[in-house]
């Protein structure tokens, strides 16, 4: 069976490496790791995760080894460049990283934002309580959001792709059912300050029908690397989808209006 080898691969995979001599060829090393990573997906997930365990365990007070491992599980799960994207299974990590005291105040604090916005924004996890500021200038939070879901909608003024996604949005009319009758809450969100004369420009550009919002703090609770960015929450501000689309919701909406339609 495919998984009953890759679990013995994948838990057995670091037992005659001799960690000393492949520190000294980091390209191998990380190489090596890369192959790790790579079966993986095709072990069991207590496998998976008891194996990673091992291998923090054995470096938690070994500093810059547990670096060394922290910046390739970046480089393989992590990153802009990441094969195999996963955010979930960079978290031990990062944790790890974050919290190794013999590591200095400022290697610890990249992987402390790491786990933070992994935590805040990745799917399963509950969005704090984060400020923002409306566009009349009141004061709010993501706890006064109201309707059974709701759409944060990450934007900025000079992205095209983000134009046309509100256009889409916007003038879709299942989308505006949802709204219309407050199954759904769309957030127009500038990640930014009120300082900032982009805010402006968000303001003016926005649909009546959403709550557009600055929010500054943005990038300290989501994984903003590219806009449009939407993050897709129940009523109880828990993150169900991310990595999504305009046209993707769009279908999404036209099939739980649909639903709704034939309930009546």
């Amino acid at each position: 069976q495919l998984e009953n080898r890759c679990n013995f691969i994948v838990s057995r995979f670091w037992d005659r490496c001799n960690f000393d001599l492949a520190q000294r060829s980091p390209e191998k090393f990380n190489a090596a790791f890369g192959d790790w990573i790579s079966i993986m997906p095709h072990a069991s997930a207590d496998t998976v995760y008891s194996s990673v365990d091992r291998l923090l365990a054995r470096f938690a007070k070994k500093g810059p080894v547990l670096l060394d491992i922290a910046n390739m599980a970046e480089n393989w799960l992590y990153s802009d460049t990441a094969q195999y994207r996963s955010d979930e299974l960079y978290l031990p990590f990062a944790r790890a990283a974050a919290t190794c005291k013999k590591l200095s105040k400022a290697e610890r604090a990249r992987y402390e934002n790491h786990v933070k916005v992994i935590e805040s924004s990745s799917v399963g996890a509950n969005v704090p309580d984060i400020p923002f500021v409306k566009a009349d200038g009141t004061k709010g939070s993501m706890s006064e959001l109201g309707g059974s879901s709701i759409l944060l909608f990450f934007t900025d003024p000079d992205c095209m792709d983000c134009s046309l996604a509100k256009v889409r949005l916007s003038t879709d009319p299942d989308t505006r059912a949802l709204i219309e009758r407050g199954e759904l809450t769309i957030v127009n969100i500038y990640p930014g300050d009120t300082d900032d004369e982009n805010w402006e420009r968000v303001k003016d550009g926005a649909p009546a029908e959403w709550l557009t919002v600055a929010m500054p703090d943005a990038y300290e609770y989501f994984d903003i690397r590219t806009t449009p960015m939407f993050v897709f929450l129940n009523s109880a501000r828990k993150v169900l989808a991310t990595n999504l689309d305009a046209e993707y919701l769009i279908g999404a909406f036209r099939v739980a209006n649909q639903a709704q339609k034939n309930k009546k």
